[in-house]
């Protein structure tokens, strides 16, 4: 039986199926296209049954590989961190056009997980440097690894810190507050997929039954961090645009709006500081 039809009845079978292949033995996919109807040694086919083993048991792909790619670069991933997901690369795009080419930008990233959005601006924007701050001191393990990996270490700094409470910035400190924060329901964490709920930290998902208690404390502090004519940028569920543009009132905000996603759905908050 070959790979793709052992995985049949997961998500894109042949795909992941070309995916694990290729791990298991080394290679490129330009490489496995050239040598497609070569075999498989004993030790190389033990390999690629033990990670068909762990797609089976609805382990999501990035944690198999250990990586998964955002805005055109691996990350490393594990247990601790989220996996990134194609929709919040558009908080990285809309703060990139937001700031256009100004070569200095202070930001914070809140509930940093893997660190793809800071170290994405940083790599993108050799003049932005910043602040990641997780709860997760493994999540935090994970960043820095990253963020040395890309090359930017040295613009970024890594804070274990609880957004919900407290953080230890000065006011106005900050140009841009950018965060994906937790905002999945209770209601919705019990009826989402089971490769979420069995692998990714529940702490990342679900801030508490409203899905909406740490999107609220990182709206205060964003209110509190950013100068005048600050940016935040806040990712949400698509069903939560309303409530999080409530957040923002007159007094402190202005141009408030809703960002979509490639599919067209509400998923982050746009807020500029008065």
């Amino acid at each position: 039986m070959s790979a793709a039809q052992r995985l049949a009845g997961t998500d894109a079978p042949v795909r992941t199926a070309q995916i694990l292949l290729r791990e298991a033995l080394g290679i490129s996919r330009e490489q496995l296209a050239a040598h497609d109807d070569e075999g498989l040694s004993a030790i190389e086919l033990e390999l690629l049954g033990s990670l068909l083993a762990r797609r089976l048991s609805g382990e999501p792909v990035a944690y198999i590989l250990g990586r998964r790619e955002f805005y055109g670069r691996d990350f490393m991933v594990d247990r601790s961190t989220l996996i990134p997901r194609p929709e919040t690369e558009c908080l990285v795009d809309a703060a990139l056009d937001f700031f256009d080419r100004k070569e200095n930008v202070r930001f914070l990233d809140l509930g940093t997980g893997s660190g793809c959005i800071a170290i994405t601006l940083a790599a993108e924007r050799p003049g932005w440097n910043g602040i990641a701050v997780d709860i997760s001191p493994a999540a935090l393990d994970v960043a820095r690894g990253n963020a040395s990996a890309a090359d930017v270490g040295g613009r970024l700094s890594f804070a274990r810190a609880d957004m919900s409470g407290p953080l230890p910035f000065a006011q106005g400190e900050f140009d841009l507050v950018i965060s994906n924060p937790p905002y999945v329901s209770e209601q919705e964490y019990a009826v989402l997929d089971a490769g979420v709920r069995g692998f990714e930290p529940r702490a990342a998902l679900v801030p508490g039954p409203t899905g909406l208690e740490l999107p609220a404390a990182v709206t205060a502090a964003a209110q509190e961090l950013l100068a005048p004519g600050g940016l935040l940028l806040m990712e949400h569920g698509w069903k939560q645009g309303g409530a999080c543009r409530a957040l923002c009132g007159d007094r402190f905000w202005k141009n408030v709006s809703t960002g979509c996603d490639l599919a067209g759905n509400e998923r982050f908050l746009s807020a500029v500081r008065r």
